[in-house]
């Protein structure tokens, strides 16, 4: 194993491996001995495996995933864990076999093996689908995501069949893993072994315990994972003295929004729309799919074209009805639709974390220590509402979770810790609740554009399908299908709120993007995962009191933007600066210092300059 790690990691060293290779050494002697084995013998080879596979797979996953070395220490870790599995599943299945009965001996030991087996396997199918280890982003991903996701995952990878064949290649080793410990424990019976070697078997099954009870949480996976999940405990911590936080706010309450005119602000989060596969943003996409937006857009010629996306193919059955076609017809105000907005990240709660709040990848604030747009737009004045069609993210309060349930009202529509499949058309009927005589402030969470795209939309909104009318789970008319239905929710919203409930400012924006190919899984970026939509819809009565923001937001309608500069932005629009807010983050703001040149994404990681692809 030494040798082995000289080329896909570090030498272990003196350091890491002189305290460990003399105890080991002693434990697979002595294992040998109790077992009455040597180590590479048909007995053991299922056992051999098993611990090899921890030994070896997540340094490997890495090396060839970032062409560098993985640390010493870790290393010696990984390798110990590794050794003590084979010598607990091997004295283990020695102290059973004349206690208990073959078949249930079998079962447990195929049992430990599958559980043993679980993450090397989880890691090397992950490395299978995109080239890359798994890292805190992917894991993250992993701990905030529910049954259903996992799934949905699953299958938009793998598809139904590959998931059957694996899930069947499984099932066939496992019965392979419990006939060979069936032979083996029938011939372990017929065996004859001393008390001493019972004494030696017995040591060696309470030493690997004890070793695998002290050293995997400090496995390069384990460790991997405590750094989610103390991420997690560090967001928790958001509602520990939120009050005393907001009572720091500063706001002069004359000169907003709220006290010059009265009325309700909405803002729109989308969820995985990427502004590359939106008629309105990409004159070159050929799917016509954002009817209403694009009405409220100067006219653009298109850019250069390209073969990339398919022939629109129309569903034979579609019809354009009423229930599926916006109101596109000339409304009083402003839209203003920005053309280069993108997202800090290419998953929802490190995005939605920082867009609420006043975090963002430009200064060093911390989400636990800030206030958000729902704190800021009470101090102003307004009732704070937020409506959710995306759930709760797993079995704890997300960032996200965490900013909407400070809101006066915060409701999902159907209060379940689960993605919800429900149609985004479900939470019109909360605005229908809000009383159009007082200020409200307003968050909608939409489930968007998320895969399975097929699944996001209703029946009279197929327009697009495949050439065969199959695999739109994930294809590209299925996707254009959901925007087509996320460009009709938006306009009902802003035909609702415009007609009843005296609206003042509608902002919408995504939280993220989408990869047709390959979603928008951070470890295998492009740049469609953080490309977003962005508008901002602005009242004659906002633009009679505060004519400055709308001119500065006209003037950036073709500038540079990241999302996580929304909170700044929002206290603009609120007319509503404080101590936490930062008017070089602010896109209202004749202040704003940001442009192509020196902004990122991916937290910080990558250029928007980098983007070279974007040509419309």
């Amino acid at each position: 194993m030494n040798v082995f790690y000289i080329d896909v990691g570090q030498v272990m060293g003196s350091t890491y491996i002189i305290p460990s290779i003399a105890p080991m050494l002693f434990f697979l002697t002595l294992g040998q001995f109790g077992t009455g084995e040597i180590i590479f013998s048909r007995r053991h080879f299922s056992n051999l495996l098993t611990g090899l596979a921890w030994c070896m797979t997540f340094v490997l996953v890495y090396t060839w995933t970032y062409q560098k070395m993985w640390f010493m220490s870790l290393v010696c870790y990984d390798f110990v864990v590794g050794t003590a599995i084979f010598l607990f599943l091997s004295a283990l299945e020695s102290l059973l076999a004349k206690i208990f009965p073959v078949n249930l001996i079998a079962a447990l030991i195929c049992a430990l093996t599958f559980f043993f087996w679980l993450i090397p396997f989880v890691q090397a199918v992950y490395y299978c689908m995109f080239w890359h280890c798994l890292s805190p982003a992917s894991l993250m991903a992993l701990y905030l995501t529910n049954w259903r996701e996992s799934i949905d995952f699953i299958r938009s990878n793998i598809g139904d069949i590959g998931a059957i064949i694996i899930l069947s290649a499984i099932g066939f080793l496992l019965w392979k893993v419990y006939r060979s410990h069936k032979k083996i424990l029938i011939e372990l019976r017929e065996k004859i072994f001393s008390k001493v070697q019972i004494c030696a078997a017995a040591a060696t099954f309470i030493a690997s315990t004890a070793t695998l009870i002290y050293f995997v949480p400090q496995t390069s996976i384990a460790g991997l994972w405590k750094n989610v999940t103390d991420y997690v405990a560090e967001t928790e911590k958001y509602s520990v003295d939120h009050d005393a936080r907001v009572a720091t706010l500063e706001i002069n309450s004359t000169k907003t929004l709220a006290a010059k005119s009265k009325g309700t602000v909405i803002v729109v989060i989308g969820e995985s729309a990427s502004r590359t596969y939106m008629k309105a943003f990409n004159p070159n996409f050929p799917f016509d799919n954002t009817t209403w937006l694009s009405s409220k857009l100067v006219t653009r010629e298109a850019g250069r074209g390209n073969n990339f996306f398919p022939t629109p193919l129309i569903e034979k059955d579609f019809k354009s009805t009423a229930e599926n076609t916006p109101n596109t017809a000339p409304v009083d105000g402003n839209f203003i639709i920005f053309q280069h907005a993108y997202a800090s990240w290419s998953q929802t709660v490190p995005v939605l974390q920082r867009a609420l709040t006043e975090q963002s990848q430009y200064n060093d604030k911390e989400f636990y220590k800030s206030v958000s747009i729902v704190d800021v737009a009470r101090k102003c004045g307004y009732k704070t509402f937020w409506f959710s069609n995306q759930g709760r993210y797993g079995e704890y309060d997300s960032a996200v979770t965490l900013v909407a349930k400070t809101s006066d009202v915060a409701e999902w529509t159907d209060d379940a810790y689960d993605f919800s499949h429900k149609y985004d058309e479900s939470l019109l009927d909360f605005l229908t609740t809000l009383n159009p005589n007082e200020n409200n402030f307003v968050v909608l969470h939409l489930m968007g554009s998320h895969i399975y795209y097929n699944s996001r939309y209703p029946s009279n909104f197929k327009k697009w399908t495949t050439a065969d009318g199959t695999g739109m789970m994930t294809a590209a008319p299925a996707y254009a299908n959901t925007i087509l239905y996320t460009d009709f929710i938006l306009s009902k919203i802003f035909d609702y709120a415009e007609k009843n409930l005296n609206l003042q400012a509608m902002i919408y924006f995504s939280d993220h993007g989408e990869d047709l190919k390959i979603s928008h899984n951070p470890d295998v970026f492009s740049f469609d995962m953080v490309r977003v939509p962005m508008f901002v819809y602005l009242s004659p009565a906002y633009e009679k009191n505060f004519p400055a923001q709308v001119e500065t937001l006209k003037l950036h309608e073709k500038e540079y933007f990241t999302n996580d500069m929304i909170f700044d932005t929002v206290c603009g629009i609120l007319n509503a600066p404080s101590n936490h807010y930062d008017a070089g983050q602010d896109f209202s703001s004749a202040e704003y210092k940001f442009n192509r040149d020196n902004l990122t994404t991916m937290l910080g990681q990558i250029k928007i300059s980098d983007d070279v692809g974007e040509s419309f």
